[in-house]
């Protein structure tokens, strides 16, 4: 049966969601990590109970020469912790390396472990989780769970990043125009009218899906995976907190977004 990690939106949504009947939580670390609403100290592991609750910290930024320093302070700290360490930058594994402590390692490379072979790549170099791109169908996961000695992590719920890069694109664009930012919501439209969420934080912007996914209806097909996941980022904490008890109680819902989950994606080369 899948275990249910979900994230917060501040630390009194992540007190409340500690209440509930959740599996485990995810941290983002504060100048290590990118695409959250709420980004947390470390010591936070020492100030909030988490009701043995699994903890998964998150340093998925793309790392650069003066993150190293700060990055490899705080693995030293996680590893006496008992954590799982989410991770996007080949640093992080290297870093963990040196300090024997690869075993708490999940790869997190939002569009790029797609494959068996990707996994069993990580799985030789002694990682032993790898949270799975939503940029794949339903069947596609079940086959790298099947066909892989990972220990499987998949979104059920909330905004997907489509793009991130490292630049200020908002401020770029609005001082390109002569125009000044007016608060944090953004959005770029699509030919086609579709309007999708973009963010610009302290280490780059994201463009999100227009809406967020929702595999409430699939939890029976995927409950072979070891960890489903829902993300808080862009909902607000009542809508957010009422679909962890739909979740949980495994309720069926109506017009719900699957992204990719039924919708095999097939590029032709000519």
């Amino acid at each position: 049966m899948s275990k249910l990690i979900v994230s917060a939106n501040s630390k009194n949504h992540l007190i409340d969601l500690l209440k509930k009947n959740i599996d485990g939580i995810i941290l983002s670390i504060d100048k290590l990590s990118v695409n959250d609403s709420f980004y947390v100290d470390i010591s936070i592991l020492d100030e909030i109970d988490f009701k043995e609750k699994e903890i998964f910290v998150s340093l998925n930024k793309l790392m650069h020469n003066n993150d190293l320093e700060h990055l490899r302070i705080v693995m030293n700290k996680l590893k006496s912790k008992d954590v799982k360490i989410l991770f996007y930058d080949m640093a992080v594994f290297n870093i963990a390396k040196e300090l024997d402590m690869v075993d708490k390692l999940v790869i997190y490379q939002d569009h790029l472990n797609a494959s068996i072979l990707s996994n069993k790549f990580y799985n030789d170099l002694g990682i032993r989780g790898s949270y799975i791109t939503s940029d794949i169908t339903g069947d596609e996961l079940l086959d790298i769970k099947k066909n892989s000695n990972m220990s499987i992590m998949f979104m059920v719920y909330g905004y997907i990043p489509i793009f991130y890069s490292r630049r200020y694109l908002i401020s770029n664009y609005l001082k390109y125009i002569g125009d000044k930012k007016k608060g944090n919501e953004y959005s770029i439209v699509s030919d086609t009218g579709i309007e999708y969420p973009i963010d610009e934080e302290e280490y780059g912007t994201t463009i999100y899906t227009s809406k967020e996914v929702n595999l409430i209806n699939y939890l029976d097909k995927i409950n072979d995976i070891d960890y489903i996941v829902m993300r808080s980022n862009k909902i607000n904490d009542d809508k957010f907190n009422l679909m962890v008890d739909k979740f949980i109680n495994k309720d069926k819902m109506d017009n719900c977004y699957l992204g990719f989950f039924n919708t095999k994606t097939i590029y032709k080369v000519k």
